[in-house]
């Protein structure tokens, strides 16, 4: 028999299971960007990223935040942002921008492995994701920069003030207050998508979605799949494209179209509500990530009817493993 007290048991169980998993990749990227900071190698390392930070509009120092979470995941990018927070000066439209970028190319090694494991090729996808990362970087600075939208310094309300050049106590103290708060956001996100699944929303969201993915071409014995990873993340929906791949039922173009969807916008509710806690505008993360994911991968589709079967399965796919 079900209690009361369950729920909140079990929520909080999640929490802390997700929360202990996260403190091992976050505490090392923290101290590692400090030292980084502390001896002077943040401006070193922003020299290499200037050039494709440039393209954004951001400072070169937030490369290294984008290559953590292309390298790691997007939390490890957000336990780097936090650290050099104080540090750089950053507006609203700088953070979405960089936030957006995260969300769509991030966990290369390990996303694009799994997709790779349901017969997409693993160098498209991830070329795929890198470019598109920047493309849209570069559309959103445009887009905010002739509205003259989000230009106002980014003020994180739950960060510590901090200092330009705190000290280790000062840091440490820091540090572990903002790692504190992201315990209850993570806590208030489990208990949002707990919620939306409870009473239906997510399925709601899923059926909006679904005439849209049969527009650019995505079949629709794979929207259920699709859905998923759009959703949930790469991790579930993948799962399902394996699945499904390897069962034969749907063709090799439709796995195709549904992976690339997947990697351009994934786990659209619990990331983005993360990032959008870290200050991002739910216009660049959710918004324009979802309609330009859209709108490229129609337009893949339209090139991917166009071309033969033989230079498909030689260009773009691999073989599934068993």
């Amino acid at each position: 028999m079900t209690t009361s007290t369950d729920a909140p048991r079990k929520l909080w169980g999640e929490t802390v299971s997700l929360y202990r998993d996260l403190l091992k990749v976050m505490v090392p990227v923290m101290v590692a960007v400090k030292v980084a900071v502390e001896l002077g190698l943040v401006d070193l390392i922003a020299g290499y990223f200037a050039p494709v930070m440039m393209l954004v509009g951001l400072p070169g120092e937030m490369g290294i935040v984008w290559v953590t979470a292309i390298v790691v995941n997007p939390y490890a990018a957000a336990a780097a942002l936090v650290t050099l927070l104080p540090t750089t000066a950053l507006t609203g439209a700088d953070i979405t921008i960089l936030a957006t970028m995260i969300l769509v190319a991030h966990s290369l090694p390990i996303e694009q492995r799994i997709l790779q494991q349901a017969g997409v090729s693993f160098l498209f996808t991830t070329i795929l994701r890198l470019v598109a990362a920047v493309l849209l970087g570069w559309l959103l600075d445009t887009g905010y920069g002739i509205s003259g939208t989000l230009q106002e310094p980014a003020v994180i309300a739950w960060l510590p003030a901090g200092e330009t050049d705190p000290g280790w106590i000062t840091w440490l103290v820091d540090s572990a207050r903002s790692l504190a708060i992201i315990f209850v956001i993570l806590m208030v996100l489990l208990a949002l998508l707990r919620a939306m699944d409870t009473y239906g929303l997510t399925r709601l969201i899923a059926r909006a979605m679904a005439p849209v993915l049969r527009l650019i071409g995505i079949d629709p014995a794979t929207t259920s799949m699709t859905m998923t990873g759009v959703l949930l993340g790469i991790t579930y929906g993948g799962a399902l494209i394996m699945r499904e791949a390897r069962s034969g039922r749907v063709s090799r173009k439709d796995v195709f179209l549904s992976s690339c969807l997947l990697c351009l916008s994934h786990s659209l509710i619990e990331d983005t509500l993360f990032f959008m806690a870290l200050g991002a505008h739910y216009s660049g993360v959710f918004v324009a990530r979802l309609v330009f994911s859209i709108l490229l991968v129609a337009l893949i589709a339209r090139v991917l009817h166009r071309m033969p079967e033989r230079s498909f399965n030689r260009l773009l796919c691999s073989t599934p493993t068993a």
